[in-house]
């Protein structure tokens, strides 16, 4: 089976590299999809696309990540049926709505039939500026092979690996520091990783379900290590909030503003996830063990922060009030104390009369 794909991605190279502008298309990551027809959801039944009146979606708009810039991307379309049942599986485009001419239903998609054995290619650039979507057939299922570019620099174990790991070691280090000296930076930083961590691995794994993370053996003990360095990351990152909102606080007002800003974040992604997970959609077509899994593990222990972060979000913001306010004062202060005197000194160190003596002397010079 490996053999067929690695033949089928290398057939798919040559014949995208036929086009002018194939942009980059030696690609490095074939997936493959299996989608059931409209027919086997016949009891729960597919969405209908909403914008254009399509008829059922199997995979909504959307536009392809975590690729090459300017790389083409090719796909292989299989529909095993019989002769005599309809093929009407077909593909949808539109402009993206983040493109400078955005999707509107003013600018309606183009569709195209896909019968089986049949190819097509999202050249150069195309993926950047436009979407793409999936339109179900009424009864054959449909088998694609999609072949990307994807990147390597993002989106890879050692990627995130290497950024958790240099996180921890600069975090450690500020920690060390008195509050005062604690670089904003560094904790930015960590707060961006550690939100990276939770959404875009931990919790997007877990959300296959249990059978998923059963066939992918491989992905075991990464995992295991990447919630490892999760629970390290929130224990000094309560370390971080604790000392923040200590009444004797030295804490820059800028860490302050940091640790608020991405806490906003993060409790609003965690919001977001709680909804999906929760989707209906979920119970009505999935099996159990491939529904989604509330991961990672929040447990109650003082040396970590609630799930639910709108307390730290009260604190670090009146902690916030307070440091600018006490920032304003001094400011008022210093300028009070730098105002200048009635005498005054000039650059060769000589003493200009004051206004008062400038008046006693014109008023002598009367009396004379």
């Amino acid at each position: 089976m490996m053999k067929s794909i690695y033949n089928i991605n290398k057939s798919m190279i040559e014949m995208t590299k036929q086009h002018s502008d194939h942009g980059l298309c030696d690609y490095n990551l074939t997936l493959i999809n299996d989608m059931p027809s409209a027919a086997f959801h016949s009891s729960v039944g597919f969405k209908e696309e909403a914008l254009y009146g399509m008829g059922k979606v199997s995979v909504s708009w959307h536009a392809d990540s975590s690729l090459q810039n300017g790389s083409s991307i090719g796909v292989c379309h299989f529909v095993p049926s019989r002769k005599s049942t309809p093929c009407d599986w077909r593909i949808a485009l539109r402009p993206s709505p983040t493109s400078e001419n955005g999707a509107s239903n003013d600018v309606p998609p183009v569709s195209v039939r896909t019968a089986d054995g049949d190819a097509y290619f999202l050249l150069g650039s195309f993926n950047e500026k436009y979407q793409h979507c999936v339109l179900a057939g009424s009864s054959q299922h449909r088998i694609s092979s999609t072949h990307r570019v994807a990147t390597t620099e993002k989106d890879t174990y050692q990627y995130i690996l290497r950024r958790i790991k240099t996180t921890l070691k600069r975090l450690r280090i500020e920690l060390e520091k008195d509050d005062a000296n604690i670089d904003y930076r560094v904790v930015l930083f960590s707060q961006k990783v550690l939100t990276e961590l939770e959404m875009e691995w931990v919790s997007q794994y877990w959300l296959q379900g249990s059978t998923h993370n059963k066939l992918h053996v491989w992905w075991h003990k990464p995992m295991e290590t990447l919630e490892r360095f999760w629970e390290n990351l929130e224990e000094l990152t309560h370390r971080v909030y604790t000392r923040c909102i200590e009444a004797s606080s030295a804490m820059p007002l800028a860490v302050v503003v940091a640790l608020l800003e991405e806490f906003k974040i993060r409790q609003r992604q965690r919001q977001l996830w709680d909804e999906r997970r929760a989707d209906t959609v979920y119970k009505k077509r999935m099996k159990e063990d491939q529904r989604p899994i509330a991961r990672p593990q929040f447990r109650d222990r003082k040396d970590r922060l609630s799930k639910s972060l709108s307390t730290a979000i009260q604190k670090l913001a009146s902690v916030k009030l307070s440091k600018k306010i006490s920032k304003v004062e001094k400011a008022k202060e210093t300028k009070s104390e730098a105002r200048p005197q009635k005498t005054q000194m000039s650059s060769a160190g000589k003493t200009w009369p004051s206004n008062s003596s400038k008046k006693k002397g014109r008023k002598r010079k009367r009396e004379k």
